[in-house]
């Protein structure tokens, strides 16, 4: 979904509590939020000079081009198109109550920085990204490039944030709680540097890969709780893990597993009320949970793999069969 040199849309997983944060640590520098969105928005408010917004100029252009849709910065009538997208009032105040929510992100600040330092540990030659915070007026939320890792702090104001009422589903505002903002970052990191490979329309390949993308989170966050790791709730978790006989008995019986199918595959992967084939009491995206289980249990039996060992592996029939997954 990502691509390491592209720029794309991270799609709002995930739930809107949790419980069990990192403790507060140092920062480092190397991975400190630049506040992009607190810079844009003085810009704004406070009728500032086109330049002051020139030192970011790298990713004022990507910003302007990719996220907002009103070219590069050097280019004719910009500042003039800037501002008068941030016009309406709507989405001014979405800015003004953005900035009032994250005046202060010294927790979550350190929180990533542990993080991407325990990232770059295990994968030491991944090109480290400047990374950015960014309103987008609900467009780009996630984006990475060559050089940028950046999040829409817009998206993120809590699931009863009254506006999201007018634009987003319930199983949608699960997933737009603060909380969700270092696993965001993370997974797009992920994605961008670790793109799919494999078959598209069979659902073991895809379930087995967002799996590991899954179990490398639970090793960066190991002070989240474990259903936030596929960005349920508690009680969603729950309902796989007492149904987790039925969902497999389903996958089997129904020949879903190995059968190339891009709709069957989908209603087990994409973000929905639930999952079609199996109960409408069931969360939506339980192949993403059930594909973290077999990768968990697949990591307890093989200690010796590291983590860039196993994000390389692609033949998924062998690593079901090896997690002994029952």
């Amino acid at each position: 979904m990502f691509m390491k040199t592209r720029n794309l849309c991270l799609l709002l997983l995930f739930f809107s509590a949790c419980s069990g944060k990192q403790a507060q640590g140092e920062i480092n520098p190397d991975f400190s939020i630049t506040r992009f969105d607190t810079q844009l928005y003085k810009y704004l408010v406070q009728n500032q000079p086109d330049n002051a917004l020139q030192k970011e100029k790298n990713f004022l252009d990507e910003y302007g081009e990719k996220i907002i849709g009103i070219g590069k910065s050097d280019s004719v009538g910009f500042y003039n198109r800037l501002r008068t997208f941030f016009f309406e009032p709507t989405l001014m105040d979405l800015y003004k109550n953005e900035q009032e929510k994250f005046a202060d992100i010294a927790e979550i600040n350190a929180e990533l920085s542990q993080a991407m330092e325990k990232l770059f540990e295990a994968f030491p030659d991944l090109k480290k990204p400047k990374i950015y915070l960014h309103v987008s007026g609900f467009n780009q939320n996630v984006i990475v490039t060559d050089e940028i890792l950046s999040l829409s702090a817009d998206k993120y104001l809590g699931a009863d944030y009254p506006l999201y009422q007018q634009f987003f589903y319930d199983y949608q505002r699960q997933q737009m709680s603060p909380d969700r903002i270092v696993p965001d970052y993370l997974l797009g990191f992920l994605l961008a540097n670790f793109p799919f490979a494999g078959r598209e329309d069979v659902l073991l390949d895809r379930m087995l890969y967002e799996g590991k993308l899954r179990y490398i989170l639970s090793v960066l966050l190991p002070g989240r709780k474990v259903w936030e790791f596929v960005g349920y709730n508690e009680n969603q978790y729950a309902w796989c893990v007492k149904n987790q006989s039925q969902i497999w008995k389903t996958l089997l019986k129904n020949q879903h597993l190995f059968s190339p199918d891009y709709i069957i595959t989908g209603q087990y992967l994409n973000e929905a009320p639930n999952t079609a084939p199996l109960t409408p009491e069931s969360p939506g995206r339980v192949g993403e949970w059930l594909g973290f289980q077999i990768i968990t249990k697949y990591m307890q039996l093989h200690s010796n793999v590291n983590l860039q060992e196993l994000i390389r592996k692609t033949d998924y029939q062998e690593l079901l069969k090896s997690s002994k997954y029952q």
